[in-house]
């Protein structure tokens, strides 16, 4: 019938495509989504009560969608999963809806299920109360807008203080869990802790080789780093066999960047187009742009003065992409005294001279120090960058001539040629990102950095023994680039945070808690009980973290922002694993909150007032408001354009998340609009080879499904297959993905066969990488037990056919 249906619509996708026909769709996604979202506790009350009786579950029906219509994040869970995953939990999701604004404690919980009524008289009063129903709603819903402006005043200070930050509590419940059998119920046989313990062996195995199969490929990357060095060293010596280019003396006109109460020195601050100091990162940009010819001015000076430079070995290079720039800003200068970060930012405006000899550059480093005002400089011959690569390096402080006291300082970097080709032959690049979070900070040099990962080649392995090496460090600057290493690289979590406590424990002793680098500690240790899954532990330490910086920076630093921003993803990460309402509202208030504080700070044109545009869309998709999240996600992807120019890869990613919106409000025709724009622009970044190129096709693929378009999307599906197949391997977890959504296609046309072939795929590289355990794995062993049903019913349905054509 299906297939009969989306023939007679047409063969094109724009035909399929339509909204009238779409909200009759849309209507019937809300309803199985507000059977497990965030219910009304009197609704759902009575649901359990008479859950034979019809009128009851229009009641229920008619409440829940007053309240909210669907809580399902769209950016990350597919439709296809969804269906599958709401199959297998309803009952769950039935019996842990109970609003927590009403619940003080788990004891009125019990006496609710104790003085549940029959079902008989269940059906009598729900027939009696369902007639009431509709008169009622008006009341409740008033009464529920002022329940919730009462429980969301606090928020409006702070976060919630809610009883489950109560380490009393955590610890009571663990002792009722020790009592009864590691969590079992005290009448459950032992066979049945026994094999609750087989299962945690289980996991652990999973978790230590997942851990180990990291260890590996990043030793294996640092032996080829380590390997590229030596092979660089070598080259410069055949290039410069008497160091001449070392022996380089640079001069810096500055005296100095710090005053002498440690402050750096404001006339080196980039200003604005008029003489001020920049307020944000657009006004630094908009100055760069204006004073560029006076950096081509100086450039073409240097070529008249240096014998055989051409104009072509002299050029500005682009602007440093924003997105770079504001994160650099983040990383190395957020606690430089004075602000805002981005004016230390000295290589917005830069360019390159690429000298063929020796004698050129050091002609043109005798120009420099004779004809410009050098603030900074460093000879990278002699202390080369991380990544092996070695130049001159200056940031020159450039006057506007068009316009009195207006000053920019800009990055030269002078290359010798020979040296460029090593960079290219070696791919020295791809290692400058990937080893870039080790290296970046002003705390730790390049020279004690690559000791530390030398050691760690060395031990060729992380043990123990590795373990007690590092931390009997007692520097905590180091010791917080191994739990860089630990968080980011291996994801081995549980060393990380040893590594960050002992970070802790070194700063309090030494700089004390009212400190920039204590409270970046304890928001690295929050971040990284998060993604464990221990928000509650994670919120203290982020609230813990956001005091210290309201005491040193003030409540309105773009320092407080980020962190309220990590306030808002934990508060909204917790919400999703209980369903509850009220944490994605607690989620929102902090975005709010780090939204005013950043258009204050950084001004309203800004790319982390734009991110936090997205995180209020996200949380108001959460809570069921559509218009809401597209007018926040239209304004962040306004800024990103300005910003970023249409072809990038965040623009991209903001369309995306607009046809996602689009999706769920049933726009299917809007929702491919966007669709396409980006995968027009993944594949101009990116190319058509490339994970974020297949995301895109895998998000079109389940937009078509939903239209009943099965052949397209199917065609879409396996173009993501083929990519994510080449480009990340066949047993990924991308792969799996894509497996998934073809099985659940295929499974649609009738095609049983396939269909279930696709499912144990997918469901062997699941069990294999994300462990037994993991929503994905379960989805798709739920999709095989389906697939094995529908295929015998179609068997079952031939063999009817077969006597029905005998009989004729």
């Amino acid at each position: 019938r299906r297939r009969q249906q989306a023939a007679s619509q047409g063969a094109t996708t724009t035909t399929v495509i339509n909204r009238s026909n779409s909200s009759t769709a849309d209507r019937s996604v809300a309803d199985n989504g507000i059977n497990q979202s965030i219910n009304n506790k009197r609704g759902c009350d009575r649901a359990r009560a008479s859950h034979n009786s019809v009128q009851a579950e229009t009641s229920v029906r008619a409440v829940n969608q007053r309240y909210i219509r669907i809580h399902t994040h769209y950016t990350h869970i597919h439709i296809p999963e969804l269906i599958h995953s709401t199959t297998m939990s309803d009952s769950d999701s039935e019996a842990s809806s109970v609003d927590i604004s009403s619940v003080e404690d788990e004891s009125e919980v019990q006496e609710e299920v104790e003085d549940e009524p029959s079902e008989e008289e269940s059906e009598e009063e729900a027939e009696e109360e369902a007639s009431e129903e509709e008169s009622e709603i008006d009341e409740e819903s008033e009464v529920e807008d002022s329940e919730v402006n009462d429980e969301l005043a606090p928020l409006e200070d702070d976060l919630v203080q809610r009883e489950v930050y109560s380490d009393d509590e955590e610890d009571d419940d663990d002792d009722e869990e020790d009592e009864s059998g590691r969590g079992a119920p005290a009448s459950a046989p032992a066979s049945r802790a026994r094999g609750a313990d087989d299962d945690d062996e289980e996991d652990e195995e999973e978790d230590s080789a997942l851990l180990l199969a990291k260890q590996e490929k990043f030793f294996e990357r640092l032996s080829h780093f380590m390997n590229v060095q030596r092979k660089v060293e070598e080259r410069m010596k055949r290039i410069d066999p008497k160091g001449r280019l070392k022996e380089i003396e640079m001069t810096d006109h500055s005296g100095g960047l710090l005053e002498e109460d440690g402050t750096y020195k404001t006339k080196y601050q980039q200003q604005d187009a008029e003489g001020e100091i920049a307020r944000n990162l657009g006004e630094v940009y908009e100055a760069a742009y204006q004073i560029k010819q006076s950096l081509r001015d100086l450039l073409d000076k240097i070529v008249d003065k240096v014998k055989g430079l051409d104009y072509v070995d002299a050029k500005i290079v682009e602007l440093k992409p924003r997105d770079r720039a504001n994160k650099k800003a983040r990383e190395e200068y957020l606690t430089r005294l004075p602000g805002p970060p981005e004016t230390w930012l000295w290589d917005v405006l830069r360019s390159s001279i690429t000298c063929k000899t020796i004698k050129q550059m050091e002609s043109v480093n005798k120009y420099l120090g004779k004809k410009a005002h050098i603030v900074q400089s460093k000879n990278r011959f002699v202390s080369p960058a991380y990544s092996g690569y070695r130049d001159l390096l200056y940031h020159v402080l450039i006057d506007w001539q068009y316009k009195e006291n207006v000053f920019f300082v800009a990055e030269i970097q002078v290359h010798h040629k020979e040296v460029n080709n090593i960079e290219k032959m070696l791919g020295t690049l791809n290692h400058y990102k990937y080893f870039r979070p080790f290296f970046a900070g002003p705390n730790r040099t390049v020279v004690e950095t690559m000791r530390d990962l030398d050691m760690l080649l060395k031990k060729g392995k992380i043990d123990d023994e590795t373990m007690d090496t590092i931390l009997d460090f007692d520097n905590a600057d180091q010791l917080t680039v191994f739990g860089k290493l630990f968080n980011q690289k291996l994801e081995d979590y549980n060393r990380c945070l040893q590594v960050y406590s002992r970070v802790l424990t070194l700063q309090e002793s030494s700089i004390g808690e009212l400190h920039p680098d204590t409270a970046a500690t304890y928001q690295a240790i929050g971040l990284v009980q998060a993604k464990k899954g221990y928000c509650d532990m994670a919120l203290r330490n982020l609230q813990k973290c956001l005091e210290i910086q309201e005491e040193v920076f003030g409540a309105y630093s773009p320092e407080v922002a980020i962190t309220r921003s990590h306030l808002g993803n934990t508060i909204r990460k917790r919400g999703e694993s209980n369903n509850d309402l009220m944490e994605h509202r607690g989620a929102l208030q902090q975005y709010r909150k780090a939204l005013v504080i950043r258009e204050r700070c950084l001004g309203e044109d800004h790319l982390d007032v734009a991110d936090s545009y997205q995180h209020i869309g996200e949380s108001l998709c959460q809570l069921g408001d559509f218009e809401g999240a597209l007018a926040a996600y239209r304004e962040s992807l306004s800024i990103l354009e300005s910003l970023l120019g249409e072809n990038h890869a965040d623009v991209a990613a903001s369309h995306s998340l607009l046809g996602g919106v689009l999706h769920h409000q049933g726009d299917f025709e809007g929702s491919m609009e966007e669709y396409e724009i980006a995968l027009a622009i993944r594949e101009e970044v990116f190319g058509k080879s490339h994970q974020m190129t297949a995301k895109s096709h895998t998000e079109i693929g389940i937009l078509l499904s939903e239209v009943e378009d099965y052949d397209e999307a199917e065609g879409r599906h396996r173009k993501a297959l083929r990519i994510r197949e080449t480009v990340c391997g066949r047993e990924s977890p991308e792969v799996a993905d894509s497996q998934y959504q073809i099985g659940f296609v295929l499974n649609q046309k009738g095609n049983y066969q396939e269909a279930l072939a696709m499912h144990q795929n997918a469901y062997q590289i699941r069990e294999k990488i994300l462990g037994m355990k993991h929503a994905k794995t379960l989805a798709s062993l739920q999709s095989i037990h389906l697939n094995e049903q529908g295929e015998r019913e179609g068997m079952y349905e031939d063999d009817e056919e077969e006597e029905e054509s005998e009989e004729e």
